[in-house]
């Protein structure tokens, strides 16, 4: 965080300088107060077990791409979803510890859905279940954490959550905090026009929730795709697409 500069001018009314004095602490506590608050609910955001946190990528409304992600680290299940406009694209299912995959996908040739399974051999399964202990949220965590934040004053800003920003070079990013639980809930990044201005929409938006547990229609078969068994889609003990 930048070092704040103590300017003294002479002969100043004492009436006015405490004034100012006040209003520099004002600030001063406004920015520590939403530091601290911003490093606190992205602590709490990896405790949880259950995450699930939805990422929606550009700023053109004729097309709108996200992602659902949903991790168990408690049961070590996640299962990851890729939509366009609101169509599913395809989905990932990893269960029985990271032993079992589930792969979903859109034929664009024939715009149909096909699926596939297979179980990993013991290493990889070994490598599956640590990842799947690792918080979905820990990327952001580390990320905010090296970031300076300041209250924000947005007017649109709902009841009960705060919300901070903070601006880089490149971005600049706004994350809102629920104030009853102290838990992050979303994170919008900013980008310039070719004027240099912060453009009003964002191009990149994360939802965060913290759920009792995974809905079940995110788990079930919903289109009645055929889910094909096969051998694991590996070289030397080692993944390739497919």
């Amino acid at each position: 965080m930048k070092k704040k500069k103590v300017i003294t001018i002479a002969a100043v009314p004492l009436g006015v300088a405490i004034l100012g004095g006040s209003i520099m602490l004002s600030s001063y506590d406004s920015v520590v107060s939403a530091q601290s608050q911003v490093l606190s609910a992205a602590e709490n955001a990896t405790k949880t077990n259950l995450e699930y946190i939805k990422v929606t990528t550009g700023d053109d409304p004729s097309v709108q791409s996200y992602t659902i992600r949903i991790r168990d680290k408690a049961n070590l299940t996640e299962v990851s979803e890729d939509y366009v406009n609101g169509v599913l694209q395809s989905k990932i299912i990893i269960s029985e510890k990271g032993s079992k995959v589930t792969s979903i996908g859109r034929d664009f040739t024939t715009n149909e859905m096909t699926g596939s399974t297979w179980t990993l051999p013991e290493n990889l399964s070994k490598e599956n279940e640590r990842v799947l202990k690792i918080s979905l949220l820990e990327e952001q965590k580390q990320q905010v954490t090296g970031q300076d934040w300041v209250e924000s004053k947005d007017s649109f800003t709902k009841s009960g959550y705060k919300t901070a920003v903070s601006e880089l070079k490149d971005r600049k990013d706004v994350v809102t905090i629920d104030e009853s639980n102290g838990m992050l809930v979303k994170k919008e990044t900013f980008i310039k026009n070719e004027d240099g201005i912060w453009k009003n929409k964002p191009s990149r938006v994360e939802e965060y929730k913290y759920l009792d547990s995974i809905p079940m229609n995110i788990m079930r078969n919903d289109e009645n795709i055929e889910i094909k068994e096969r051998p694991a889609p590996i070289i030397e003990d080692k993944l390739f697409n497919g």
